[in-house]
């Protein structure tokens, strides 16, 4: 067993508290976590970092690839958005000197193909004989309009590189199709991409848009039923650890989680199993499932390459993937569970409020001063061209879905 401390690099581009609570649990169980994220992101108010680099707007792949340059002796990168992992792939093909790091970090690079496409990915998961709805590649209204001529009754449309549920409209009929078209496809169009780039402050916008999965639409059939999510730990294809949670509360129809509760699903542990082993994955991977009304049949509807707001919770008997990574870095056991959270619904923190639900509220309580900067609105949104903004566009619908039927 090496006395060093493992030396991680967490990347983030998005607004997002995950990263944070990442950087925290890597700390907590003996890494060096340095960071490269936007100024004044929420993950550089975590005590005990190590170098903290910014991530420049317009050369923001010029920023990952310094970071990486100046700290050689990083053991492992953990990204924490589809976009960072997209800048990986690009520099993993341009730059052989980090290959060996980038691939420890996500896979080997006969496999990148399958982490940024959703088509390829499903329908490779689909060989492995993993349970997923009919998804093809469209390329215009025209190909959505076949799919509603063909039969179908409803269809999910996603368009790659993004996350969030930002890229992803259901379509209930047919006649929803170009409108929606029209609307994930605007999203590469001059407009919103000065609105991400100097409203939100998103530093891979300028990047991002040269990319050609930037544009590449997939349509899927729609399941219904209550999304679930896994977050699984992989190293060179094995399976380290996973997690699996039922969600029962979302932000909007095609959001983020804000409540949910842990499951065991042998059909989604074996999904991930196949995929990790096939694919050689290395790091955080989550998978999305729909549990088919009537049957709970998981269905994997998605594949995210990166962190997730699961990675730093244990549970009573399951130590945290952070603790498990941390483990496998510095070749000791892996530890008891910290703080593990109870059995029952855990309302996600800073989502939903301190008691608006019956549960655990998921808070780091020795960590006030993180805790605030949780609490408060992103850097972009406390600025003068975003308060601008907001005044000027209507108001956006920010309600929240309920996937059982529970009183919370």
């Amino acid at each position: 067993m090496s006395l060093r401390k493992p030396a991680v690099l967490l990347v983030t581009s998005k607004w997002w508290p995950a990263s944070a609570r990442m950087a925290l649990a890597l700390l907590q169980h003996g890494c060096r976590v340095d960071v490269l994220s936007p100024p004044g992101h929420p993950v550089l108010r975590v005590p005990g970092l190590g170098r903290c680099w910014r991530y420049r707007p317009f050369d923001s792949l010029g920023s990952l690839r310094a970071a990486l340059a100046q700290g050689r002796d990083h053991d492992l990168i953990v990204p924490c958005d589809d976009g960072v992992v997209a800048q990986l792939v690009t520099l993993c093909a341009q730059v052989p000197a980090l290959r060996g790091l980038i691939e420890k970090s996500i896979g080997p690079m006969a496999s990148h193909e399958f982490l940024l496409g959703r088509h390829p990915l499903l329908s490779l998961a689909g060989s492995l004989g993993i349970r997923v709805p009919e998804t093809r590649a469209v390329r215009g209204p025209l190909d959505v309009q076949a799919w509603f001529d063909e039969g179908h009754e409803q269809a999910v449309l996603k368009r790659d590189l993004s996350c969030g549920g930002s890229g992803v409209r259901v379509l209930h009929s047919q006649s929803e199709g170009p409108a929606a078209w029209q609307a994930l496809t605007r999203q590469s169009h001059w407009g919103p991409l000065l609105r991400q780039s100097l409203i939100e402050r998103d530093p891979l916008t300028w990047w991002s848009r040269r990319q050609p999965g930037a544009s590449t639409m997939s349509l899927q059939r729609y399941v219904p039923g209550q999304p679930a999510n896994t977050l699984m730990l992989c190293w060179r294809g094995e399976l380290l650890a996973l997690v699996s949670v039922s969600v029962v509360e979302t932000r909007g129809a095609t959001g983020h989680a804000t409540v949910v509760r842990r499951m065991h699903n042998e059909d989604m542990a074996e999904a991930a199993r196949r995929l990790c082993q096939r694919l050689r994955l290395s790091g955080f991977h989550g998978l999305d499932f729909i549990l088919e009304a009537g049957t709970g049949l998981p269905w994997l509807i998605e594949f995210n390459p990166r962190s997730t707001q699961l990675g730093h919770m244990a549970w009573p008997g399951q130590p945290s993937l952070a603790a498990t990574l941390a483990a496998q870095l510095r070749g000791v056991p892996v530890p008891a569970p910290r703080h593990p959270l109870p059995e029952g619904l855990v309302s996600l923190f800073p989502q939903r409020p301190l008691g608006q639900v019956l549960g655990h509220h998921d808070v780091p309580p020795d960590q006030p001063a993180l805790v605030r900067a949780l609490s408060e609105p992103a850097w972009p949104q406390r600025q003068w061209t975003y308060r601008c903004y907001s005044a000027l566009r209507p108001a956006r619908p920010g309600e929240r879905v309920l996937h059982e039927s529970q009183d919370l």
